[in-house]
């Protein structure tokens, strides 16, 4: 039968059937084959038809690989196998007129809703620039299984817009009904709904799915959790996995407590632990261990592996992020030369997407095949194409497509169907579309409402495009972002979603900063620049191999031989935006958890123990995060950064003393501190033969090679790969390094 080879604590999960089960599955524990396994079990030991035994997963990906494993056990698989959506949308497919639908109902997607949503605030006559509010309020609603009256009374004392908020869900749920349309949410509210008032469509469901399963547990929300309650109510077969450990999305509505009061939901639950890793080493699994322990809404388990050996878990402090990105690309660099790794192994991990830029940029420039998870590139981002539209407006006015994409960015009440009618007018009479928004005071075919918001749109491209003339593009791209009040913009939703756009804002200000702050380019020029850049970083993988960039959210269930976990500091993770939830540190913890848990062989937490540069600010000086040293396992052994700082604040690129170079930090060590003098003395006057592939010596160290090169003369550095000691980075003018 099937695949097997099951430890003890598998083997009971998988040969225990009737009742109800809890199964804690840790990271790496092979929660897959213990479900696959016991599909199989039921089906080609016990008997059972395939048709009676439901399995629910959480993603599409995860729903086809299981149906992968089942079709090589099962000569017949026809068990149901979905995700929690697709099963409702079955059901309801069948049996929608039963709740005044007809089987042909539609779902409406994000766009739709959107469109609904304002619809609803229009007729309210509410501000449609808080429309995201009332999405977040509604698809909260319906997550919890609550209508307009009952999420009133949820939340009339503590939300100061309750009444508009439930009379929009009110609206929106009719106008929903008038579109014969149903929204993602509602395809388990509905179902829900379904099931409670038709006992006779529940019974057939209830006969036909005998055997339930569910997998990722954790990351279920109340809705999904009174599904499976009803599903399994007459058979009382219920099998559920997951690692409270793991559930990271408390954001979305997923519900830690279904996992944890499992036990209070059911009688007679059964649970078993799975916690021998398959995925890592011992090193790891004990840092994992260490961190976790913190938590104190958890079930108690330890993971532990087979896997005794193992490199330890290596700890980087760097003086700022730019020393941070040249120790990781170094230390890959080495890894790959001296360990056999290729790109694919390596994966990079931030908890802010606007962290990728740098090491972007970087493997662009060093021609390292990379992809980003999680999110787009850091140039393709939304927020930073909208920026870049406005300059290709005010460059080439006559750039309809950006026009287009920023004529209503921020919002001002200019729609799709105006736009359109815009662009069909400039067609039809032979104008730019900047023409016709130009002189749309005193065209007949507009109303005098949209003659007043495009004309604004209009004054305002004209006062920017008058800015641009007289401006830097440094100072320009800052007075952008102020003219169009991104900041509030983005702000005042407190979405943590919308603070990372804007700190993306930021970062792109920081890259215009650094690049060109000593330039004269024209705004045409920098246009041409983005353009090659974007074309030579889409045309870097060639194949299957490359690094990964990824935020910590986009990985959990993914692995990588090697990982790097970077800017672990505190305001990055924990984030800012967590620190000030009831239960947020806990759920950052286990953010940081997961990520420790990709890695098979080699894990490397870097922070940057000095100062992190904001944009237009002087460097802020960073407080490592408390999970670092927790990971380390005692929360007090880790130092903090003194409240003066004990490096020089002048930001400079020639960062190479910042940290004197034999102070590579291993793990559970750490490097006195002592205040670097910014004037070292000079020992290599001539720096030209240190060049990348060169075999050098060093005092201390003996026999390395250049594998890094960057600046020229005084300022030149190199980075040194010394056989069985590793990389380190030197300052060649001042440090004690002789060409061999």
């Amino acid at each position: 039968m099937g695949e097997l080879n099951l430890n003890s604590e598998q083997q009971k999960a998988v040969e225990n059937t009737e009742g109800v089960y809890l199964v804690f599955a840790g990271a790496g524990s092979g929660k897959t084959r213990v479900l696959t396994n016991r599909v199989t079990y039921l089906v080609e030991k016990k008997g059972i038809k395939p048709y009676n035994i439901l399995a629910i997963t959480f993603t599409n990906k995860a729903t086809s690989e299981m149906k992968q494993r089942l079709n090589k056990s099962l000569q017949d698989n026809s068990v149901w196998v979905s995700t929690f959506h697709s099963l409702c949308t079955q059901i309801l497919w069948r049996h929608a007129d039963k709740l005044g639908y007809t089987n042909k109902f539609s779902i409406f997607d994000d766009s739709g809703q959107t469109k609904s949503i304002k619809q609803a605030l229009r007729e309210k006559h509410l501000d449609e620039k808080k429309k995201d509010i009332y999405v977040h309020h509604i698809s909260r609603a319906k997550n919890q299984g609550l209508t307009p009256d009952q999420y009133y009374k949820k939340i009339s004392t503590t939300v100061k817009d309750a009444t508009s908020i439930c009379a929009v869900y009110e609206r929106y749920q009719d106008i929903l009904k008038q579109n014969n349309a149903m929204d993602f949410d509602d395809l388990l509210f509905n179902c829900v709904k379904l099931f409670a008032n038709n006992q006779d469509v529940l019974e057939y469901y209830q006969n036909k799915f005998q055997y339930i399963h569910v997998d990722e547990f954790q990351d279920t929300n109340k809705i999904q959790f009174d599904l499976v309650k009803m599903l399994g109510g007459k058979w009382g077969n219920i099998f559920v996995v997951g690692d409270d450990d793991q559930s990271i999305y408390g954001w979305r509505g997923a519900d830690i407590e279904n996992i944890l009061s499992f036990d209070k939901s059911f009688d007679n639950v059964t649970t078993y632990k799975l916690e021998q890793n398959y995925r890592s080493t011992q090193p790891i699994l004990t840092c994992a261990n260490n961190l976790i322990k913190y938590n104190m809404s958890r079930a108690e388990k330890t993971l532990f592996t087979e896997k005794k050996q193992g490199v330890r878990v290596e700890y980087l402090y760097s003086y700022n992020d730019r020393q941070e990105v040249d120790r990781i690309i170094s230390t890959i660099s080495y890894l790959k030369k001296n360990s056999g790794y290729v790109n694919k192994d390596f994966a990079i991990l931030v908890r802010q997407n606007s962290l990728t830029r740098l090491y972007e940029m970087s493997f662009n420039k060093l021609g390292i095949d990379y992809k980003v998870f999680g999110g787009f590139r850091f140039f393709d981002r939304a927020e930073v194409q909208n920026l870049v539209a406005y300059l290709k407006v005010i460059s080439n006015p006559l750039d309809t497509d950006a026009i287009s994409r920023i004529i209503n960015f921020p919002a001002r009440g200019i729609g799709a169907t105006t736009i359109e009618k815009l662009v069909n007018y400039s067609d039809e009479n032979g104008q730019s579309m900047f023409e016709v928004i130009a002189n749309i005071s005193n065209n007949s075919n507009f109303s005098e409402k949209i003659k007043n918001k495009v004309g604004d749109f209009a004054n305002l491209i004209n006062q920017l495009s008058f800015k641009a003339q007289n401006m830097p593009l440094v100072n320009f791209v800052e007075e952008l972002v102020k003219a169009i009040e991104l900041e509030s913009y983005y702000k005042s939703k407190d979405k943590e979603e919308d603070i990372n756009r804007w700190e993306n804002v930021l970062e792109f200000l920081k890259y215009i900063q650094e690049t060109f702050n000593d330039s004269n380019i024209s705004i045409e020029e920098f246009l041409h620049s983005m353009t090659l850049n974007r074309e030579r970083a889409e045309t870097q993988i060639t194949g299957n191999d490359f690094v990964s960039i990824a935020t910590m959210h986009a990985v959990k269930g993914l692995e990588f031989k090697v990982v790097f976990i970077v800017a672990c500091e505190e305001g990055i993770l924990p984030s800012y935006f967590a620190q000030k939830e009831p239960n947020g540190i806990e759920e950052e913890r286990r953010v940081m958890y997961v990520a420790i848990t990709r890695a098979q062989e080699r894990l490397y937490i870097s922070c940057v123990k000095g100062f992190r540069r904001k944009f237009n600010k002087e460097p802020e000086a960073t407080m490592p995060s408390r999970f670092v040293g927790e990971s380390m396992g005692d929360k007090n052994k880790f130092e903090q950064v003194p409240q003066k700082p004990i490096f020089p604040t002048k930001y400079t690129d020639d960062y190479s003393n910042a940290i004197p170079a034999d102070s590579q930090i291993r793990a559970n060590s750490f490097v006195a501190n002592k205040v670097v003098d910014n004037k070292p003395k000079v020992l290599n006057s001539n720096t030209s033969g240190y060049v990348t592939g060169a075999k050098v010596t060093h005092k201390k160290y003996g026999t390395g090679t250049i594998i890094i090169t960057t600046g020229s003369g005084i300022g030149k550095t190199v980075t040194v790969a010394f056989k069985n000691l590793g990389v380190k980075k030197f300052a060649v003018a001042s440090a004690p390094l002789e060409l061999e």
